[in-house]
């Protein structure tokens, strides 16, 4: 059974799912120390923003395959490291995109109206309404950096406000900004339009500290700042600073460049203008089921059945729309991955080089390659090969891979060719998807064809009479039975390649009997 370790708060939804199919242990008030000494004893971990998930961690986590975040942002999770050692990485990012937008709009209200400050005013008997004075949004302009899933909910509950939205997103195609009527500029201009400036993109590089010094001083007096996304996008002594000299009228923040924060957070000198939340803005009873529910089902997905979960992050994926037609290329790319690494895995590979021909080729071509790689190296190597680590293994090894496409694929629907250049020779093979099943259409140069599905001897010969009657006789003579056969050549008596398609496999003596009676240069059996 396998061990799964949930070390940061999911809701029992989650749990109980995974209590159907795994041993499970949940704790979330494991300390560092405590967390190391057992990490390595779990198939699977599933966390949120608490656990730490870096170097020193999962390389005490030598049995684990699968890391799910029961929620969106991810910068506690090594995802080089993780993928070195083909370990899945996802996160869960539908599940709270309503309740990360309606919290940002609860913090754009209260900052509006001065809520939190007038309720704690008036608990502790202050009656005050001129102090707390507030603002209408209506007619105002937010300013939304990244409109994604929760940027694009946080737009149309702002339009129903009756505010003006415009947005910077570099990485959104524009009719889906049409579609929100939402105008897309470029960042400086909205951050010198807006009334309210609200950040949704995921920490990266490129969006660390995004609002910073620079940032603030292009901005317009009295704007408010918004941040339920990721606490480094925000340069926390930039933001202290403008609250200090009145550049920013107030904030709401959700999320702190360290977690948790103490009563000495900066922030708190300026409670009057500043409305902080503990991390909230995906922790509702809804979201909660939602991304623990998600979590705890493909975490066992990829566990049992090694299947994709539906938002990777350190796999090249299919998007579900496209599955489907993906589905029969995927398991040709397999059978032909396999039938290389069985018949010429044992020589040292040193380039894989695949073409891409038809309907294929209206996909995206990355998966197919990586899933190529992994059909290919994980059978040859005594070092787990899967979707997450294929590419990082054959770099290692200092295997080239190249990836192109046929132009005119001889008239059929689809064609994959793939070539390996090995220390001793080149070899290759192609292979087509038919409703009849899947065909290898040429090995080596040889046209061929032949059903991609059972057991095969495959021959590399000198051409010459008699020998395609010598090897049925001796198959017969055991007993083994032919399905079918194949035999390719360029020219009278050059050479030629023979696939024979047999019920059962022969022995290592019937094999070398047939190699040594009819000398052949090459004798294979294998099967896919």
């Amino acid at each position: 059974m396998f061990k799964v370790l949930v070390s940061d708060y999911i809701s029992e939804a989650g749990i109980e799912i995974l209590e159907k199919e795994a041993e499970v242990y949940f704790n979330h008030q494991l300390s560092r120390e405590e967390f190391l000494d057992i990490v390595g004893d779990y198939d699977g971990i599933i966390i949120r923003s608490f656990t730490r998930l870096d170097k020193e961690a999962l390389n005490k986590a030598e049995k684990l395959k699968v890391i799910g975040r029961a929620g969106t942002g991810y910068d506690n999770i090594d995802l080089e490291e993780a993928s070195k050692k083909g370990v899945v990485v996802f996160n869960t990012p539908t599940g709270n995109t309503i309740s990360a937008a309606e919290h940002t709009i609860a913090l754009l209200l209260s900052l509006s109206r001065n809520i939190p400050q007038a309720n704690n005013a008036l608990h502790n008997g202050i009656w005050d309404r001129k102090k707390y004075n507030g603002t209408e949004v209506r007619d105002k302009t937010l300013g939304i950096i990244g409109l994604g899933r929760i940027g694009s909910y946080v737009a149309q509950f702002a339009q129903g406000l009756g505010m003006k939205v415009i947005a910077n997103d570099p990485y959104l195609a524009p009719e889906k900004a049409e579609n929100l009527n939402v105008p897309l500029l470029d960042f400086e201009e909205v951050l010198q339009k807006s009334d309210y400036i609200s950040l949704h993109t995921p920490l990266t590089d490129e969006t660390f500290h995004i609002l910073s010094h620079k940032e603030f001083a292009t901005m317009q007096d009295d704007v408010r700042v918004l941040n339920v996304a990721r606490g480094k996008n925000l340069d926390t002594e930039a933001l202290v600073a403008a609250l200090k000299s009145g550049k920013v009228a107030g904030a709401g923040i959700d999320v702190f460049e360290e977690e948790p924060i103490d009563e000495n957070h900066p922030y708190f000198k300026y409670s009057d203008k500043v409305v902080v939340t503990c991390h909230l803005g995906g922790t509702t009873t809804e979201a909660m089921d939602n991304v623990s529910i998600a979590a705890a089902e493909q975490v066992l997905s990829v566990l049992k059945n090694g299947g994709l979960p539906e938002s990777p992050l350190n796999i090249f994926a299919i998007n579900s729309k496209d599955m489907n037609k993906a589905k029969p290329y995927l398991k040709l790319i397999n059978k032909l991955g396999n039938f290389l690494a069985h018949w010429k895995g044992h020589e040292r590979i040193k380039n894989i080089e695949v073409e891409y021909g038809g309907e294929i080729t209206e996909q995206q071509l990355k998966p197919f390659t990586t899933s190529l790689l992994k059909d290919i190296l994980d059978p040859i190597l005594d070092h787990r090969v899967n979707l997450v680590n294929a590419y990082l293994v054959a770099k290692e090894r200092n295997i080239s891979v190249k990836e192109s496409y046929i132009d005119k694929p001889d008239g059929l629907n689809n064609i994959i060719k793939i070539k390996i250049t090995t220390a001793q020779d080149e070899y290759s093979i192609a292979g087509t998807s038919l409703s009849i099943g899947h065909r290898v259409i040429e090995i080596n140069g040889f046209r061929v064809d032949l059903n991609l599905n059972g057991k095969f001897l495959v021959a590399n010969y000198q051409d010459r009479p008699g020998i395609i009657g010598k090897v049925g006789t001796i198959l017969g003579d055991k007993n083994i039975n032919i399905a079918s056969m194949q035999v390719g050549r360029k020219k009278e008596q050059g050479q030629a390649i023979m696939l024979i398609q047999t019920d059962t496999k022969p022995s290592d003596e019937i094999m070398s009997q047939i190699k040594d009676e009819l000398n052949l240069n090459e004798l294979t059996f294998l099967e896919i």
